[in-house]
């Protein structure tokens, strides 16, 4: 078995996959896993492409206890069958800045002990901020906690990023949805979930959805995201 890291743009994750796994290069050329190089590109379901970091054999594949949870394979281009225990989300975003939170969600996660989350894992969500004049772009994402919902984490890392120097404002910075992973009968699947009420409010034309969640999330007031020229 082997463990390969991968980047789909900013995200980075592992995958595990048998050795004679058959996989899509970007160049229309089918590979088995362990032909893989480092470099390589392949093919994603939803259009995308992953960069392949890094390419580890394992001897024994008991040694991780989240071994059983990472399917992250079936979201790319295969001639193996997929899984009964998993489903490819015909939702599954195209935009960018969506398939970061959407990627975030999908991909195994543990708590801060190291545990496994187990059956779902988030509400994750990005932010993005560009700067027209200087083309500079910055991507923050967070998950959801007991202080703040996914869109305020993603914001504070955002924030965590530039410090005091750039002010952030509804016109310089895009959310997306949030996304949870949970697990059924039927597979895995995520979720997209509208902004929280919350957040609708604090940064109104920032996100990119017209209706309006729910949370319970008890908020201690991170700041608003002002109106442009405020």
């Amino acid at each position: 078995m082997l463990e390969i890291e991968y980047a789909i743009g900013e995200i980075k994750t592992s995958m595990f996959i048998a050795d004679n796994h058959s996989f899509l290069l970007t160049v229309k050329q089918w590979i088995k896993a362990d032909a893989l190089n480092v470099d390589d590109q392949i093919a994603a379901c939803d259009g995308t492409a992953a960069d392949i970091l890094s390419i580890n054999k394992i001897d024994d594949p008991q040694y991780r206890p989240d071994l059983k949870l990472s399917h992250n394979h079936h979201y790319f281009v295969t001639k193996g069958c997929i899984s009964a225990n998993d489903k490819i989300s015909a939702d599954a975003p195209t935009d960018p800045l969506e398939a970061i939170a959407y990627l975030l969600a999908n991909r195994p996660s543990k708590l801060p002990d190291g545990t496994p989350t187990g059956d779902h894992a988030g509400p994750w969500a990005a932010a993005r901020y560009f700067n027209r004049d200087t083309n500079e772009d910055v991507i923050g994402w967070g998950r959801a906690n007991d202080d703040m919902c996914a869109e305020d984490a993603a914001i504070s890392d955002l924030r965590h990023k530039f410090g005091d120097t750039t002010e952030l404002h509804r016109g310089n910075v895009k959310i997306s949805h949030a996304y949870i992973r949970k697990y059924t009968r039927k597979g895995r699947f995520v979720n997209k979930m509208s902004p929280c009420t919350h957040c609708r409010d604090n940064y109104g034309h920032a996100l990119n959805d017209v209706t309006m969640g729910t949370s319970d999330v008890v908020k201690k007031g991170r700041g608003y995201l002002v109106p442009v020229g405020e």
